[in-house]
This record gives structure tokens, sequence and C-alpha cells, in this order.
């Protein structure tokens, strides 16, 4: 809710605007129009100060409706809450400003005041005051549609980025280059494995096509793709690299954003030694609604990391839930915990 200083300005110039224009038909519709008694008058003091304490508690009452029913669709809902709400409201604020300033400006008795009222001036005043509340908070419901508008807009130009991003950090020339680099010595060496080698990589390439402008995907479907991409490493690095997938417990409907794992794992690879003698051991597993890649530490030295591809995960997923990617670091072990994610917690 905006603050009471910005409805106070608001309310005031609104209803100097619908005095104004009031006044001006007065004098456009009268040649003996006398201005200064009609501006001055017991009339309009009443009805401007009728429309400035209308707007406030008309804007009040919106506000606090909005918290009863604050989904952007429950708008009808709204808007029968709102017409008895200031029906009511009407009434009470004609009554008080009125009674207030014939007080004031004729001393005139509670009792002569109540025996003058008409039920028709609240009748007409209740409907001038739907007719102009349900105007002016239309427009802010334009409004704001608008902006919800908008905002989603931003929403899938960023959801857009990252993926582009996303495809950036998994394939980048450096893994083409390595990978093409591997299938030269191994054509040479192994012709057996440079096939098996060359098979692996055309599926890798045929999933990051198939599954690029997807935001989420199975996650048995995600860690069966981590097989396909793990075999490809292990022919290039054979007894260097130690893999161990533990995925019995995985629920169809548990959800990944798409080749999550192939960034960590390439991460891995990236910043870590690997040797016969250094064995670099990768464990993916799940424990309760998230799943784990870790991996053992040997840093390699010369390697200083910018970090933009763990950023990338948590942006990606940053637009899909609040649940958040956790990533710990000690001694021994390098660990990402991704969350596990339902299509109902996407659909609510």
């Amino acid at each position: 809710m905006r603050s009471f200083k910005d409805a106070c300005i608001n309310a005031f110039l609104i209803t100097a605007v619908i005095c104004t224009i009031i006044t001006a038909v007065n004098f456009a519709s009268n040649p003996s129009f006398n201005f200064s008694t009609f501006v001055l008058s017991e009339e309009m003091l009443s009805g401007f100060l009728i429309g400035f304490f209308l707007y406030l508690g008309n804007t009040f009452l919106y506000h606090q409706i909005s918290k009863i029913f604050p989904q952007s669709t429950q708008y009808i809902k709204r808007i029968l809450l709102f017409i008895p709400g200031t029906a009511v409201l009407t009434i009470i604020v004609v009554f008080i400003v009125t009674f207030s300033v014939q007080k004031f400006t004729d001393n005139l008795s509670f009792q002569n005041f109540i025996v003058k009222q008409h039920y028709d001036t609240y009748f007409n005043m209740i409907l001038i005051s739907i007719i102009v509340s349900l105007l002016i908070f239309s427009f802010y419901f334009y409004k704001r549609f608008k902006e919800g508008q908008l905002k989603k807009q931003k929403e899938l130009t960023k959801t857009a980025t990252a993926q582009f991003e996303s495809l950036k950090n998994q394939l980048d020339p450096h893994f083409l280059f390595n990978s093409l680099n591997v299938l030269t010595s191994l054509i040479e060496e192994d012709p057996q494995k440079a096939v098996n080698f060359t098979t692996s990589l055309s599926r890798i390439y045929r999933y990051v096509l198939e599954q690029k402008d997807k935001n989420l995907i199975e996650a048995s479907e995600e860690i069966n793709f981590a097989r396909i991409f793990l075999t490809l490493l292990s022919i290039r690095f054979e007894d260097a690299l130690k893999i161990k997938i533990e995925d019995q417990n995985m629920l169809s409907q548990e959800q990944l954003v798409p080749l999550a794992l192939q960034l960590l794992i390439e991460n891995a690879i990236k910043h870590n030694a690997l040797s016969p003698t250094k064995v670099l051991e990768i464990r993916i597993f799940k424990e309760n609604d998230r799943l784990y890649i870790q991996n053992n530490l040997q840093e390699k030295e010369s390697i200083n990391g910018t970090g933009i591809g763990l950023k990338n995960i948590q942006e990606r997923y940053a637009l899909l839930t609040k649940k958040e990617v956790i990533i710990t670091k000690t001694a021994t072990h390098f660990t990402v915990s991704l969350p596990l994610i339902t299509k109902e917690e996407i659909s609510s």
C-alpha cells in the first residue's frame, strides 16, 4: 500500500479535478453563474470534503479487500465485496461530513439535521461513489496488469538468457576441442575405442539439442545422460576417473534443470587433478528431495575458476523454485546439492 501522504495528495488532486469540472459545467450552462459564490458555498465545501474522504476510505477498503483476495485473478470477488463496502462507507462519510459542515456554518442541531435528510441524496451519492471508485481502481488494475505482463516478459527474457548462458557454459569450444583431440589420438591407438567415443559424443550432442529449450527434465533421464557423458570421460581418462551413481530411489515425478549434471561433472574435471595415482572420484546420489554431486578435492594450482557455471545453475533454479542450490566445500570434498522439483511445485 502506498504511503498515507501519497494517498492524501491523490485524494486532493482527484477531488479538485472533479470539483473543477462541476464548476465549469455550471458556468457553461448558466450565464448568470456567480463563480465566487458557488466555489465558496456550503455545497461545494461538503462535496470537496466528501470526495476527499471517500477517496481515502475507498483506497483503504480496496487494499484490505486485496489482502483477503490476493490473487490478481480474483478481481470479480474483489468487486463483489467492494461494492457493498463502498456503499456503507459512502453513507457514513456523507452523513458525518454533511452534519459537520452544517453544524459549523449554520450551527444546526443533530435532531434538525436528521429531519432534513433524504434517502435519495444518499442513494445518488452511493451510485456516484461506486462509479467513480470503479473507474479509478479499474485504471489502477489495468496499470498493475500491464506491469505484471512486463514483469512476466522480463522473466521470460531472463529465462532465455539463462538457457543461452547454460549452453555456452556446457558446450564451449574447449569441450569440443578436447573431445576431438581425444578422438584423434584414439583413432591411432584403439579404433574400437574411437568408435565408442564417437557414439557417446554424438549421443551427448543429440541430447543437448533435444533438451535445450526445456526448463525441467525428469531427474532419471538427466542421470542416464550423465552416465553417457561419464562413459565418454572414462574413455578419455581411463583409470584416473572413478564414478559411482546411486539412483535406486529416484521418483518419476522428480525433475532437474536440464544439463546441470554435465556442467557439474565438467566443473569437477576442470578444477581437479587426474592421474592413475590421484584418482578423481565422482559420486552422484539422492538424499531426501535433493540430488548430490560430490567429488574428492585435489585442486589444480593453476586453475582460477570464475564461478560462472555454478552461478548459472543457481540462477536457472531461482527462476523455477525457492529451493536453493547448496554448494559445500570442505578440506576433502566438493559437493553441490540440487533440489529435486515436482510439477506440483511449479504449478503452484
